[in-house]
């Protein structure tokens, strides 16, 4: 078996649980979950630049990318509007 076929076996299933799941993971800052997904991500990225298809490499990066800043800037409430009894 070729080992692109392993990442993509292993990459493709761990990111789109993870993605399917991605606005909770976001929502309740849920960091071992968006490891698990860049691992899955970067996985299916090396898989794709070891067939040497940089062009589907690049999505799957950019999106590597946007994951990331969505996670950063997309829970904008903060941790205090949160907490119990706030309006």
């Amino acid at each position: 078996m070729q080992p692109e076929a392993v990442l993509f076996g292993v990459g493709y299933p761990v990111a789109v649980g993870v993605i399917a799941r991605f606005v909770p993971v976001v929502r309740q800052r849920r960091w071992p979950w968006l490891a698990a997904h860049h691992l899955g991500v970067a996985a299916v990225v090396t898989g794709w630049a070891l067939r040497g298809k940089a062009p589907a490499a690049a999505v799957n990066a950019s999106w590597l990318v946007a994951s990331s800043l969505w996670y950063v800037l997309g829970d904008r409430r903060g941790s205090t509007s949160s907490a119990a009894g706030s309006s």
